[in-house]
């Protein structure tokens, strides 16, 4: 069985890339929005480990 997930990411990224062609702007707010989304990610698991941590003291 092929990998659905991944060739439906690859046909994300060449969309992004024919689109890039016409709107870099389009690239840039999808890409911070990706990273940002995972920033936020990070820090709610800090925010979790620091909690797990304070309790046990």
């Amino acid at each position: 069985m092929r990998m659905i997930g991944s060739s439906h990411f690859q046909n994300d990224v060449q969309e992004i890339i024919r689109k890039s062609l016409s709107s870099p702007l389009y690239v840039v707010v999808r890409f911070f929005l990706l990273f940002s989304h995972q920033l936020v990610s990070l820090i709610h698991l800090v925010i979790l480990l620091l909690n797990l941590l304070l309790n046990d003291f």
